[in-house]
């Protein structure tokens, strides 16, 4: 049960922070319309392919190790 309070507050934090940018980028003349498909664009092109070459390694590691 510990598990799931500690996965509901690591959500709240995150749309939290969601909601804080988005109300406080337009007061530095920001447009954070645009933010999200670029953090989109850097997060598949330069993020996710190496959590999956992690992945992957490790599924070869298990797979040699059996």
């Amino acid at each position: 049960m510990k598990n799931y309070s500690k996965l509901n507050q690591t959500f709240l934090v995150i749309i939290l922070i969601i909601a804080i940018n988005y109300l406080l980028l337009p007061i530095f003349n920001i447009n954070s319309t645009g933010l999200l498909p670029h953090v989109i664009h850097v997060a598949t092109t330069y993020v996710l392919p190496w959590i999956f070459l992690y992945w992957l390694i490790r599924l070869v590691k298990a797979m040699e190790s059996k």
